[in-house]
């Protein structure tokens, strides 16, 4: 399958290097930003990848990971380009972390007839929901893969990605959601 992974930050980049584990080839990252150093808690970035584009950081990553060369395309998407950067693509995964670049993706793949499936994190809850059930949501004040236990949240949200994807469901979780038992 032939998919297009848009933000590489805490969602995108932990869910690119867990698809890069099980073997998925045909993978495409979009994302403009640079590795800083406060992504290193919480994405699948090094210490020696500061002020390196994201895409390109994660691609050498992937490589290191499996020897799989994967497509990088190191732009802003915004509503005069998003429609060519998702033709072709059979799914695209939303992983932006603003309500443009969420809503100018939404339009273009809805005009170009793409699959498309939004992920999402607040600070204690995350969602993976199919287009056709999405409202795109306004953009918050504090960014919540900024905490320290965003990574986990993230994680999560992968793993649900998996199993949405397999049955096409929409799914969510909040962080009361993983329960642990004494035995």
């Amino acid at each position: 399958m032939k998919m297009l992974i848009c933000g590489v930050g805490t969602l995108g980049g932990n869910l690119v290097e867990h698809l890069a584990r099980t073997g998925l080839d045909a993978l495409t990252v979009l994302d403009h930003d640079k590795v800083q150093p406060r992504n290193l808690a919480n994405q699948p970035y090094f210490q020696h990848q500061l002020a390196k584009s994201k895409v390109a950081a994660l691609a050498e990553t992937v490589f290191r990971i499996r020897g799989q060369q994967i497509e990088t395309v190191h732009k802003r998407l915004h509503e005069g380009n998003a429609r060519g950067l998702v033709k072709g693509y059979e799914l695209v995964v939303d992983c932006f972390d603003n309500h443009q670049a969420r809503h100018d993706l939404q339009q273009a793949c809805r005009q170009a007839r793409v699959d498309l499936v939004h992920m999402g994190l607040s600070l204690d809850y995350g969602e993976v929901i199919w287009d056709e059930h999405y409202r795109v949501p306004p953009d918050v004040a504090r960014d919540p893969c900024a905490e320290p236990l965003a990574r986990r949240l993230a994680l999560q949200a992968v793993l649900l990605f998996e199993k949405a994807r397999a049955g096409r469901e929409n799914l969510c979780f909040t962080a009361g959601d993983l329960v642990v038992t004494r035995i």
